[in-house]
């Protein structure tokens, strides 16, 4: 979620397929990993900023008010999978209250129309009582929504129960952009390792109400580049780091460089072993979130400057696959730097270099379908500007990538690896 707007929308005219889907294109509801998928997402994203001003991307982006409209445009597009947020702060506002209406609705639309929903219970925001993700009380409560959300949705079997655990401890706690506004080692380690927990005790609460679930687990996939042999150990550092939410959850045993960083900065010995001792690999899937802002170069005094695509999605997407050796999914891309078109087709083609040498990939997501607003300034100021990412525009006229995606979702069938 790194995309900032530089280049004005363009639209281009296509006919939309009649909102009535026809049972020509529905399909059964299948897990990830059954086949390959290729899905689009509802953008769902909704911290609190300075002011205490909520950055809820459904509202911004009139999904409340249109949500069985949007979704079947989803189905007439030919996607079978949705990445589809629940608001936190709505569906769980207080402890032990629930608020289901909007889950209703979603999980609804995605039966009528056949899509599969794959489902964010956590994304980038708390409800108004935490104090952030910071909060010591996050993991009981997450654990309490995600099984009060899997036993009134049996069917559902595809999560993200924490979306992008870096990212998010990133932005709230290093960067001081969100909830808590954070800054500093201390606050970041805190937070990762609060958020890495809410994550497992909300697979583990998944998995009690529907043991054969499978969780995407989304993150930034990123890569660091000295340009200064004095940067190369800040780079070494980075590129370290960028696996520490997936093996926290995993409850991998971490690198020397990751435990004395993060011992450095707080944690204790206990605190580390208890992730190895509970953390949840079964039924994984790694979801690399890859932007031209992930890749960035290290410069000799440390500091960060985005270089846009060096090593490039197949490159990466391997270098993830080697250190988790786990199943994995283009989880989300989209373009505002370069030209979306030609974005999408270099994506595309990394994927199908992936897919020819029968690494275990499963799906390709642009995310998201609609438009966003405000992530040209990261979520950071409250302005109501349309960012051009999505398939279609917030008034859901299609965006020039629209066709491109659609003739991928063609393309599939006949397409031999």
């Amino acid at each position: 979620m790194f995309s900032k707007l530089s280049a004005a929308r363009v639209r281009v005219e296509v006919d939309w397929p009649a909102v009535a889907v026809t049972a020509a294109i529905r399909h059964a509801h299948v897990p990830i990993g059954a086949d390959f998928i290729m899905a689009t997402g509802i953008e769902c994203s909704a911290p609190l900023i300075a002011g205490g001003v909520r950055m809820d991307e459904l509202r911004k982006t009139g999904h409340y008010e249109r949500v069985e409209a949007d979704i079947a445009m989803v189905a007439g597009l030919g996607v079978t999978h949705l990445r589809c947020g629940i608001p936190f702060h709505i569906a769980n506002p207080a402890p032990a209250v629930f608020d289901w209406a909007y889950a209703d609705e979603v999980m609804a639309a995605c039966d009528r129309f056949g899509i599969t929903p794959l489902v964010d219970l956590v994304h980038f925001g708390v409800p108004d009582d935490l104090s952030g993700f910071d909060d010591p009380k996050l993991p009981e409560r997450v654990a309490a929504y995600a099984g009060a959300f899997a036993a009134r949705f049996p069917d559902v079997t595809n999560y993200t129960v924490v979306n992008e655990p870096l990212i998010t401890s990133t932005f709230s706690a290093r960067y001081g952009l969100w909830n808590e506004r954070g800054s500093g080692d201390a606050a970041f380690v805190t937070t990762i390792l609060n958020v890495a927990r809410a994550a497992i005790g909300g697979m583990d609460a998944v998995r009690r109400q529907t043991p054969d679930s499978k969780f995407l687990l989304s993150d930034s996939c990123e890569c660091y580049h000295p340009v200064h042999v004095r940067a190369i150990p800040t780079a070494d550092l980075y590129n370290d780091l960028r696996f520490l939410g997936y093996e926290l959850i995993l409850g991998r045993r971490l690198s020397q460089i990751a435990s004395r960083y993060l011992l450095s900065a707080g944690a204790t010995e206990e605190q580390l072993s208890w992730f190895e001792r509970n953390g949840i690999d079964t039924g994984c899937i790694i979801g690399n979130d890859y932007y031209a802002a992930c890749e960035k170069e290290v410069l000799a005094d440390g500091s960060l400057v985005e270089c846009g695509e060096r090593a490039g999605y197949y490159q990466l997407a391997r270098d993830y696959h080697e250190r988790l050796q786990l199943p994995f999914m283009a989880a989300e891309t989209n373009s505002a730097q370069a030209d979306p078109l030609d974005w999408l087709a270099r994506q595309w083609a990394d994927v199908t270099r992936l897919r020819r040498e029968r690494l275990p990939i499963v799906g390709f997501t642009w995310y998201g379908f609609i438009n966003h607003v405000d992530w040209d300034t990261l979520l950071t100021e409250d302005n109501g500007r349309e960012n051009g990412l999505g398939l279609v525009s917030l008034d859901r006229s299609p965006m020039p990538v629209y066709s491109a995606f659609r003739s991928l979702l063609e393309d599939m069938g006949r397409t031999q690896l």
